[in-house]
């Protein structure tokens, strides 16, 4: 009886484990996911913005601003989820 108590512990713990790690990455693999998409909106901002100063595009997962100076371009993407991400980028145009 002993024997069978100390293996279902042992296993326990080790589902347990299993389990935590399986969690951690999914919970990365949201995360991941999610900064993704904030990097391709603040690309596609990039590319269809016109010749404005700043602006703001609507996408189905979020919304992003933008503002430039001089040679900068600061986007803000502010995702349906609440995640928020901000990103620096260089354009040829002054």
């Amino acid at each position: 009886m002993l024997y069978a108590l100390s293996i279902s512990v042992i296993f326990g713990m080790i589902l347990s484990f299993y389990l935590s790690a399986i969690v951690e990455n999914q919970n990365n693999l949201i995360a991941q996911e999610s900064f993704l998409y904030a990097q391709l909106m603040a690309k596609l901002t990039i590319e269809r913005r016109s010749d404005k100063v700043a602006g703001q595009l609507h996408f189905d997962k979020g919304v992003v601003s933008y503002r430039q100076q001089y040679k900068v371009i600061q986007v803000t993407v502010t995702l349906v989820s609440g995640d928020r991400y901000q990103f620096r980028m260089l354009t040829g145009s002054p």
